[in-house]
């Protein structure tokens, strides 16, 4: 796995979202790194990391992280971990994984539910652009505001660029980890700090916020759980300075 590292201090891990690479994180690692190393990665088979093959399981994948990661993160020195949709259900089964080493996971809007049908997405395919840089920059803006952000005003040049860039390199199916059902389960193993980080606009017919929110309340018991305003699904973007605050509030304490 490619990994972008910043700053110095204990170390804190960040797993990026589907469809993604580090950049998930390009308004969080400069804040964090001024108290801890950060260690940005690009899962298997996004951004600079090496390619796995297309027909690869969730569970499959699942443990390819795990080998992967304990190389890069041998011994026993703690892990401060925060996982975004996607990678938060990568996080929580690392956590579980390598307990007790694990003292802090905080989960921005986790995926790894399993799999049901709410409403439908209306998102457009990406290969409806075929050639046309222009159109697939307007596809790309779409479906931030239909998956990732709450306000036209956020899908920035940069925002695109990170979209167009993360899909482009993006060769794996995060909905088998996504969608493998493996988030409740693991949590309700964890002994580690959790808090839950759930953007106020990330609530649609496709992603029901107050079902999800209780389902891990279920699995995990207290939840220290904070609903960020002005933020969708992507609220590490769209609301950097508060999920900022609240990630060094949380790896400090």
């Amino acid at each position: 796995m490619a990994v972008r590292r910043s700053g110095s201090g204990p170390d804190a891990v960040l797993f990026h979202g589907g469809m993604g690479s580090w950049k998930h994180w390009i308004r969080n690692i400069e804040p964090l790194a001024t108290r801890f190393t950060v260690h940005a990665l690009d899962h298997p088979s996004y951004g600079a990391s090496a390619p796995v093959p297309r027909d690869m399981t969730g569970p499959a994948y699942l443990d390819l992280v795990h080998g992967l990661f304990t190389g890069m993160f041998p011994g026993e020195a703690p892990l401060r971990f925060a996982g975004f949709s996607f990678g938060a259900a990568i996080a929580a089964n690392l956590a579980r994984r390598l307990a007790p080493r694990v003292s802090h996971l905080c989960l921005v809007s986790p995926a790894g539910f399993p799999t049901r049908r709410f409403g439908e997405r209306p998102t457009r395919s990406y290969r409806e652009a075929g050639d046309d840089e222009k159109l697939f920059r307007e596809i790309c803006r779409h479906n931030l505001l239909v998956n990732m952000l709450s306000d036209p005003a956020s899908v920035t040049e940069e925002a695109v660029d990170i979209q167009a860039e993360s899909v482009r390199r993006a060769r794996f199916d995060s909905r088998k980890v996504s969608g493998g059902g493996t988030l409740l389960g693991d949590l309700a193993q964890l002994t580690c700090r959790i808090r839950l980080l759930w953007g106020e606009r990330d609530d649609s017919q496709f992603r029901p916020a107050d079902l999800l929110i209780g389902e891990i309340r279920v699995a995990v018991g207290a939840l220290d759980l904070h609903r960020l305003p002005r933020a969708g699904h992507w609220s590490a973007y769209e609301n950097a300075p508060e999920v900022n605050r609240l990630m060094l509030e949380f790896f400090e304490s």
